[in-house]
């Protein structure tokens, strides 16, 4: 029975029977968001439930008891007219001059404190407590003066202003913040406040004939309440009203109808059917990247399902702040522009459809993400993204400008709505790039901007490199000037094979003094072991690169081509030192354990990395000794197979030797020699 289930297993556990089943994940899903999308409302409903979906409006319609409401609340919004009585003002400020007046007259007559004190209680028009009268008596001249200057200056700045009865409070406030902030001793702060609080006033009559007026022309400007065609009337998980009732019956859109309807969906599974069939066979055939790592199938399935979301979550809102180009900008980064420009074709469609076919996002979406795709093709920086975005951005306002001016006379309006292309377009690069590290740390793919940022010298391994291994990073940054520029000859990934170039070697700091770059003495490591232990450290800095990326995190992708860098081949050197002594030692103990090159960038790579310590080696090399080892070199590794598995053709190779000789010859090139000068006439010319 265990013998029999084993093959069963292997059947369920397999990577075919795992790609079955995230595309039933991801068909069921997307049919069920398809079919959210468009199906029509359940309207079987009633006053007090709460709706189960979204219910639109199939027609313009004006919902009158919202219109009365807005109106009402129009009129409720506008704020009384007063009138401004300057009356008020001047009572205020003769009521407060007779006080101080009759203040003076009593203080300089004769007779005991009490008697004035009496006699300013029956006479003054400002009513005060014994207390602030007796220290208004007693105060010396000065004092008086200087309250009767704060109170009077301080009446005139207020009551200048409009006062009305709700504003009363707030002017009193700012009177005795004025009161407070004066020299005035505090003993006499609260009286003058007291004298001041009781002749301000409001000087703001309340006009009833202008508000009434002005609530009636709030009232006019009211725009009517209109529920739009595909507009929502009620939202899904909200408690329908009577209001709403009022405005179903009205479109007569209460039926009882709660069964799915088959046909719909049957519609929708042929249709997703036959997009994925077709995408999945074009992608299949076109990159070979997807065969070999189903990583990029879950990538396109997520950002399938996140897109279909994002169209569900805007559609009400405003379809053309939908990021249409996001699948068109992603992908094309992540995988070919190509397959972008077909998967954008594909989502236009079906999101079109989820959209009642709105025309002006149908058209918006095509251009702007066949632009990005281009656009994104063989990205290296980030300012890529922000170029794409600004030609995105232009092809969806032309779009939605052109469509706008075949359906609409209203240019004007056409000229606003083309504006929403830029936003789409600015949303869409922005979320591109925002789940760039997303796929890249969750499905170990590798990105222009993963590279970028791997291809910094501050990266923790680069340093490490340098700092341990000095000669051994001097030689990769030259290996991979000479692997970008071939790259670019033969239009493999420059970038790719450029960071790689970084890294190929980093399994050399474990024992740097080992290899000839970092010797720098003349005593040779080897010399003292021999010729099979010589072998066995130079080939195992491969494994230990690899070992070194996989602790660093590094991409798959880049440790492929530390792996493959040197394919199989032949340490010549110690193969040949070891054949001196004995003649049966075994050639395959002398070679990398592989593979060889899977790639044109692990093709490169190798190419670059023998070339450039092979001319390193020569002593002043002339333009003819380089392209004879140049040749040598390609001939040796053609002939020994290791190219065999790498897709390069022979025109690649020859445009690869042309691309190293021009590099080398840069590098390599003869200097003038400067004749002498007499005195200090040399120091010119440095």
């Amino acid at each position: 029975m265990h013998i029999k289930d084993m093959p069963i297993k292997k059947i369920f556990l397999s990577q075919k029977a795992y790609l079955i089943y995230i595309t039933t994940i991801y068909i069921i899903v997307s049919i069920f968001l398809f079919y959210t999308a468009i199906a029509p409302p359940k309207i079987d409903i009633k006053a007090g439930d709460v709706a189960q979906i979204d219910i639109k409006a199939p027609k313009d319609i004006v919902d009158n008891l919202a219109t009365q409401k807005k109106i009402q609340e129009a009129m409720n919004s506008v704020n009384p007219k007063y009138d401004y009585d300057e009356n008020v003002a001047q009572e205020s400020y003769i009521k407060l001059t007779e006080f101080f007046n009759k203040l003076r007259s009593i203080r300089k007559s004769n007779g005991q404190i009490d008697e004035k004190l009496n006699t300013l209680k029956e006479t003054l028009p400002i009513k005060l407590d014994d207390q602030s009268l007796k220290v208004l008596l007693s105060a010396e001249d000065n004092t008086i003066i200087a309250v009767e200057s704060l109170a009077i200056s301080t009446e005139k700045a207020t009551m200048s202003r409009q006062i009305t009865d709700d504003a009363l409070s707030g002017a009193l406030s700012s009177v005795k913040s004025v009161v407070d902030s004066s020299d005035l001793n505090q003993e006499l702060k609260p009286i003058v406040y007291k004298i001041l609080s009781s002749v301000i006033s409001p000087n703001m009559i309340y006009n009833a004939t202008e508000t009434e007026t002005a609530k009636k022309e709030a009232a006019s400007k009211v725009e009517p309440v209109v529920y739009k065609k595909g507009q929502n009337i009620i939202v899904s998980g909200e408690i329908v009203t009577d209001d709403q009732i009022q405005v179903l019956k009205a479109l007569g859109l209460l039926k009882n109808n709660s069964r799915v309807d088959f046909a719909m969906l049957s519609g929708i599974i042929v249709l997703l059917g036959v997009s994925l069939f077709i995408a999945g066979y074009y992608i299949i055939k076109l990159n070979k990247k997807v065969r070999e790592k189903y990583a990029y199938i879950q990538i396109l399935y997520l950002l399938g399902i996140i897109y279909y979301f994002i169209v569900i979550a805007l559609k009400n809102i405003n379809p053309l702040l939908i990021p249409s180009e996001l699948i068109a900008l992603s992908v094309s980064v992540i995988l070919d522009p190509f397959i972008a420009i077909m998967l954008n074709t594909f989502f236009s469609i079906i999101s079109g459809m989820m959209l009642n076919f709105n025309q002006a996002f149908f058209v918006m979406s095509i251009f702007g993400g066949t632009i990005g795709a281009i656009k994104m093709a063989n990205s290296k920086q980030r300012i890529d993204f922000v170029k794409a975005g600004i030609y995105v951005s232009v092809a969806n306002t032309l779009s939605i400008l052109g469509v706008g001016l075949i359906n609409s006379n209203n240019i004007l309006s056409v000229l606003e709505n083309s504006l929403w292309g830029i936003i789409s377009g600015a949303f869409s690069v922005i979320l591109a790039i925002g789940l760039l590290p997303f796929w890249e740390s969750g499905f170990d793919i590798i990105t222009p901007l993963k590279l970028l940022e791997l291809s910094n010298p501050n990266n923790p391994l680069l340093k490490k490199l340098m700092m341990d291994a000095p000669g051994t990073y001097h030689h990769s940054i030259i290996v991979a000037n000479l692997a970008e520029a071939g790259s670019d000859a033969i239009g493999a990934n420059s970038l790719l094979t450029r960071v790689g170039a970084y890294y190929h070697d980093i399994g050399k700091v474990k024992r740097p003094y080992f290899f000839k770059e970092n010797q720098f003495t003349d005593e040779n490591l080897h010399d003292k072991i021999s010729p099979d232990l010589s072998s066995l450290v130079i080939t195992s800095h491969v494994k230990d690169g690899v070992e070194l990326a996989k602790k660093y995190k590094l991409p798959e992708d880049i440790i492929n081509l530390i792996r493959e860098h040197h394919g199989t081949s032949l340490v010549k050197y110690f193969y040949s030192k070891a054949l001196k002594t004995d003649d049966l030692c075994e050639e395959d103990s002398f070679r990398y354990p592989g593979p060889k090159p899977q790639t044109k960038e692990s093709a490169i790579l190798m190419l670059a990395d023998s070339i450039e310590a092979a001319v390193r080696s020569l002593h002043d090399p002339t333009d003819d000794e380089i392209e004879k080892m140049v040749n040598k070199i390609i001939d040796d590794r053609l002939k020994d197979g290791q190219l065999d598995e790498s897709n390069l053709t022979l025109k690649d190779i020859r445009d690869l030797s042309k691309s190293f000789l021009t590099s080398l010859n840069g590098i390599f090139h003869r200097r003038i020699e400067y004749p002498e000068i007499e005195n200090n006439k040399a120091e010119v010319l440095q």
